[in-house]
């Protein structure tokens, strides 16, 4: 069944779950009617409606963080009908997130964040280099590129980001406080300048990422990703962080 979704735009496979998830809903419903007398609360079968869907989403083959996409959308729409919220600040607010969200469109790659812990790890893992080149590919608000750029042994610290409102938050912070931010597709940046080149993205893009490092980067410099392995590529070392979500790094030595 993934397969056959999967030749489809995520978008549209969302659309599929949601109605998939409403024929769903209104058997139970048909159901139900014989134990208990309707009408039901609306706010009930609403939110029955994007738990369904979010369920059916990641059985056809959407990356499991459309769950909260999934359930977010009927909420949206009743509190919106229900409040009788003006279109244009609908508008607005999907304008803005679509902003903020736009490469978990485009690349299926959502905003994820770096935590303090995983930055003292890249501060260890480039203690014993010298002049280090560093690169942050998606690099969200810009704190990574920041932080290493303040480490003494790194002389470059630069990260790439395409979504609209994190690039302008992360230039505005590296202007303020260090590093450099462009605006670019990871797909053409050139990582052969650099000697630590760290993603925190998502699974999909994962294999296609590592063709493209392994081709381009040197012999001797490193790729770290946070959380998600290269498929089929056993990494050069795991770490395992002592954080809330029990981070892990893969780490490839070129």
């Amino acid at each position: 069944m993934k397969t056959f979704f999967s030749r489809f735009p995520k978008i549209v496979v969302a659309l599929i779950a949601q109605g998939i998830a409403l024929i769903v809903l209104a058997g139970l419903v048909l159901l139900a009617s014989y134990i208990v007398t309707p009408p039901y609360p609306l706010w009930v079968l609403v939110i029955l409606q994007g738990v369904l869907a979010a369920f059916i989403s990641c059985r056809i083959g959407l990356p499991c963080w459309w769950r909260i996409i999934q359930i977010a959308l009927p909420i949206g729409l009743y509190l919106g009908l229900t409040y009788k919220v003006n279109p244009w600040l609908a508008l607005g607010i999907f304008v803005v997130l679509w902003l903020v969200f736009f490469n978990a469109i485009k690349e299926r790659v959502p905003l994820y964040l770096t935590n303090n812990t995983t930055r003292e790890a890249l501060k260890k893992l480039v203690k014993r280099r010298r002049n280090v080149r560093f690169l942050d590919l998606g690099a969200g608000l810009g704190g990574n590129v920041v932080y290493m750029s303040q480490l003494p042994n790194v002389q470059r610290s630069d990260g790439v980001e395409t979504a609209p409102i994190p690039y302008l938050v992360a230039r505005l912070f590296t202007l303020l406080r260090g590093g450099h931010i462009y605006a670019m597709d990871l797909w053409k940046t050139k990582v052969e300048y650099y000697d630590v080149v760290y993603a925190f993205l998502s699974p999909e893009p994962m294999e296609k990422l590592w063709q493209k490092l392994s081709n381009e980067m040197v012999s001797g410099s490193v790729f770290v990703s946070n959380s998600f392995a290269v498929p089929d590529v056993e990494p050069s070392e795991v770490w395992e962080l002592n954080d809330s979500r029990k981070t892990k790094l893969y780490i490839y030595h070129i």
